[in-house]
Order: C-alpha cells, then structure tokens, then sequence
C-alpha cells in the first residue's frame, strides 16, 4: 500500500494532474488495454505503455480500471519477454539464449517491462533465467567493472537496470541468491567506482559533471531499495548546485530526462542530509518554476523544450544506443526536430520531479496526493520507507 505524499489536492495538482492525464487520453490507441502513443502521430508503442502506465499510478487514476483490464495490460507487456527471461521487442531475439555480454541493447527494455509490471502488481511471464551467471557475487562485481565509466550515464543505465531485474529475482520468484549478489558483488563494485571528490559515479574516470550526475540518479536508486547508506553526500550537493542553470534546468531550453534527474538529487539530498539546506531549497523553488515552464498552454502534455526557449537554444539529449556486443555505445540525438513537442515521458517526468520538489519544501501550492511506488526504482527515494 502506498501512501500518498499529503492528503489534500491543491489547485497546483489539479492542473499538473489534469495536463498528464490529457495526454496520456489523447496517446491511447485502439480499444484494448494497455495500448498507447509515445508522441501524437506515432505507432502503437511499449514506450508510451510503460510511461502512460506510470502516469496513471502516480496520480491514483490505475483505480478506474477494472482487474480484468489490468490483467490484460500485463499479458500485453508479458508478450515481449523471452522464454529466457528478458524482453526485447524483435521475436527472432526472444528466441536466442542470448549470454549476458550479449544483452546490452535489451536491458533497458527489460527494466521498462519489469517496472511496468511492478505498477501492475503482476510478475512476469518466465522466470528471469538469463540472469543466473550473475548470482554469483564475483561475476557481477567483475560486470560492474567492465563498463566504460567515463560515460557514468550510460553504464549507470544498464546496471540500473541489472540492480531492477535481480530485485525482481528476488521478490516475485523467491532467489535469495539474488540479494546475496547485489549486497556483496553490485555494491563493492560500486563503491570503488564512486568519486568521493564530486560525490558522483565516474567522474575520476572522465566523465563530465553533468554525466556524472545522470549517471548517479541511476545508482543511488539502487542504494535506497537494498537500504545501503550514500556517502559523498556534500561533495554530492555542491556538484549538483553547481550544475543548475540560472533558468532553473539541468539542461538548455530544458528536457525532461536531465530535468527529472537533476530535481531527484535535490530532493534525496535534501532528505540526507542538512548541508546547505537552504541553498538546496532555493534551488528546488527555482527547478519547480522552470518545469512549470514545460506545462502545455492547452493543458495537453508536457513539451519537450521551455515555452519560452526557441530551437536556437535547444540542445538535443543523447539517447544511448547499445551494441549487440561488448560494451561499446552510440549517442543518438533526435530531440531537435521543432515538430516534435510532446512524448509520453515527459509527462511522467515532469510531474514527478514536481511530486518531489513538493515533498522538499511542502508550501509551493502543487502539493497533492502523487503516489510514488518505489518497486519502480526511479520512483525509489531515501524518504520511501516513509510512504511505503
């Protein structure tokens, strides 16, 4: 049972309510459960399923479907999953055993999948059979290790998503095995990796502030759902403060994936500890400003860039495309197209960064009954155990 962040609705959440909702109304496609848009004009897509669902959930509205719609949505999402365990969405891949070297471009779906099913409180399909080398404490550790850490963002995807499936493991097929690797192969690893200078995951190994930034929201998630302590916090803060533009964004003309990232720090930080506290409110009053700039004039969706920004000062994010082999990655860029204005992300991001600013400061009038379920790790926050 979750229990939401406050009670009461302001008109604030109201709005950010209704915005999210209309889009995720106006992405749904066809009439069976479970189906949706990511961006208006597109294909039925597993992307806009996985974030609309998360969209529901947040804002309480999974209540008005009934267990038989639920039901259908998970057998929706249980299509993509390989008898093996993980999921991909090209069949002649679900039939392959594939090795673990071989799974980079897959786990970020398979993350996807299994948080969706979380939400939906049904397990997948198959057990998770592709994950048994890596129940072994030191062959995790060394897969930990093997990733280029210079890119803490990518890397800290894909064990992001390592950390997601054993937790799964664990939980809906009863491997104890599972928590035996994280506590003593995923997170020694992950401590030799931590740069205690910056507070961020692979900054010594070249990794750029920023990186390392995207990077760490992706790991200390892990860190609060096995109730291990961060450290660096202090380090952590100043490197985030440092990194807040003077419009309130992680990112130019804004973005929903740096955005989110950056006010999850603010807020867990601001949950960890009391070092520059009022700097660290400061700058979640300035972050909630500029997400509000992002909110749709029509009340449909949350845009892709600030409504006040132009293309000229758009910078388009990297979404980071994994080789069938070995640990090598590609940067794609497609978020400069001045068409495109809404996906179903930022719909989900946007409100729930909002969601954590509130429960920072507590007085911004967008407070509301947001519900964070953390067996979804990017909803995972130091204060979880408190709404849980």
């Amino acid at each position: 049972m979750i229990k939401p962040l406050f009670a009461g609705e302001t008109e604030g959440y109201r709005r950010v309510k209704s915005t999210a909702l209309s889009f995720v109304r106006a992405m749904k496609f066809g009439e069976r459960p479970g189906r949706y848009r990511k961006e208006s004009g597109g294909p039925e897509s597993f992307y806009g399923s996985y974030h609309g669902l998360h969209v529901l959930d947040l804002f309480g509205a999974l209540e008005a479907f009934s267990p038989a719609e639920l039901d259908a949505w998970a057998e929706y999402l249980r299509d993509g999953q390989s008898e093996y365990g993980f999921f991909a969405a090209d069949p002649a891949v679900r039939s392959k055993p594939l090795e673990i070297n071989d799974l980079e471009p897959y786990w970020h779906t398979t993350r996807g999948h299994l948080w969706a099913l979380r939400i939906l409180e049904r397990p997948p399909r198959f057990p998770l059979r592709f994950l048994e080398p890596l129940l072994d404490p030191a062959v995790l550790y060394r897969w930990v290790r093997r990733y280029d850490w210079s890119n803490s963002w990518a890397a800290a995807n894909q064990v992001l998503a390592c950390a997601t499936a054993l937790l799964a493991m664990r939980d809906w097929f009863g491997v104890s095995e599972a928590e035996r690797a994280l506590q003593t192969g995923m997170i020694p690893a992950l401590e030799e990796l931590l740069d205690e200078r910056t507070g961020y995951w692979g900054t010594q190994f070249g990794a750029d502030l920023a990186n390392g930034l995207f990077g760490t929201i992706h790991i200390t998630p892990i860190y609060f759902a096995l109730d291990r302590p961060v450290r660096a916090l202090e380090h952590n803060a100043d490197s985030t403060l440092s990194l807040q533009r003077p419009d309130g964004s992680f990112w130019p003309g804004g973005s929903d994936c740096p955005d989110f990232d950056g006010a999850y720090m603010l807020s867990n930080l601001a949950a960890l500890t009391e070092y520059r506290r009022g700097d660290l409110d400061m700058a979640a009053r300035r972050y909630l400003e500029h997400a509000l700039q992002h909110e749709d004039p029509h009340g449909c969706g949350w845009l892709l860039h600030r409504r006040d920004s132009r293309p000229e000062n758009w910078r388009s994010r990297p979404h980071w495309i994994w080789e069938p082999e070995g640990t090598h990655v590609a940067a794609e860029y497609r978020d400069e197209d001045p068409s495109r204005t809404h996906i179903m992300l930022g719909s989900w991001f946007y409100p729930l960064s909002i969601a954590l600013v509130t429960h920072q400061l507590g007085d911004t009038g967008y407070e509301g009954p947001y519900r964070l379920n953390p067996q979804s790790l990017h909803q995972c926050n130091a204060f979880s155990q408190e709404i849980a």
